[in-house]
């Protein structure tokens, strides 16, 4: 019983943090689509430039072809954005046990994808015994335990407390004589001389159940600390693969202000432009992707540690 309490809220405590994570691939899909938007604001500007300087003889047809593949590109990167965060809010109402058309949840920027909480620098072992998976697995072996006791205890007799009454007497005419009466009471006791090995095989399995049951705990636990240990470190990798990604963002940016100025002065070719720009939504991508990663790096520690890191007094 205790077991499967345990296995129940080890069940309960995995769905939450697949609502969770859920929700916040939502909030990245949604700065993602504004990332995109904004992008698309900007080819538009882009081509309806190229168009006006093809038109005065200054670029070349080539140069308009480029800026309309490029707008074209990002629109279609829009709508698939807009399909990934559609069937995230399906993912949600299914999780909260909703029809789909049912929930509708706003839009937000990438502003309101959740910081980080600052992560402890040690955890301790002990945290990971409130696990309710760890405490599922410590019960199924006391369980197997007490069954290694139950099979053993067929090894001995059986007894049972009875009472008796009743006449005795050889004569059938002096039968209901009062001297003829008599009652015993005591035990009766029962016991299988030969039963073809029937309960040695029971108390044997017993015995293999129960080093299994302790084998799973101990694999249990060793992936317990796996876990706690892979998102620990992938929190902190990430937190720095975050600076990095923003750096490379700032230096994509510039790149593109410079090379959208030097192709207004001619002295570049729109592919310059092209790249530059494709540079720049390629590295908002992957500072999106980051931020999200380690979202869920944080969630899954948080999940392997029972809802919280706060150590107990």
């Amino acid at each position: 019983y205790q077991a499967s309490r345990h296995t129940f809220a080890a069940t309960r405590l995995s769905l939450q943090a697949t609502l969770a994570q859920t929700y916040f691939s939502m909030l990245a899909a949604d700065a993602l689509i504004n990332v995109i938007e904004q992008t698309v604001t900007a080819y538009k500007s882009s081509l309806n430039l190229t168009q006006n300087r093809y038109q005065g003889g200054v670029a070349s047809a080539a140069d308009v072809a480029q800026a309309q593949t490029q707008l074209k590109s990002a629109q279609a990167q829009l709508v698939e954005a807009r399909l990934q965060r559609a069937q995230l809010e399906h993912a949600i109402a299914s999780l909260l046990g909703q029809a789909p058309a049912t929930l509708t949840l706003s839009h937000w920027s990438a502003e309101h994808l959740p910081q980080v909480p600052q992560i402890p620098l040690q955890l301790p072992s002990i945290l990971l015994a409130r696990r309710p998976d760890i405490a599922a697995a410590a019960a199924q072996v006391a369980a197997a335990n007490a069954q290694i006791g139950a099979a053993d205890a067929a090894f001995l007799p059986a007894l049972t407390l009875s009472v008796n009454g009743g006449f005795r007497n050889n004569d059938l005419g002096s039968l209901i004589q009062a001297a003829n009466k008599f009652w015993s009471l005591g035990p009766t006791v029962a016991y299988a001389l030969f039963d073809g090995g029937a309960r040695r095989a029971a108390s044997d399995s017993a015995r293999a159940s129960y080093d299994q049951t302790v084998a799973s705990y101990r694999q249990t636990v060793l992936t317990a600390l796996q876990e706690v240990e892979d998102n620990l470190v992938a929190a902190s990798l990430l937190q720095e693969e975050m600076g990095l990604q923003q750096e490379s963002l700032t230096s994509a940016r510039r790149a593109l202000d410079i090379a959208q100025n030097q192709y207004k002065a001619g002295t570049v070719s729109y592919l310059n432009v092209v790249t530059a720009q494709t540079t720049v939504l390629a590295a908002e991508r992957s500072l999106l992707d980051v931020r999200n990663r380690r979202l869920a790096a944080v969630n899954v520690l948080l999940k392997n540690l029972a809802g919280r890191w706060d150590i107990p007094t």
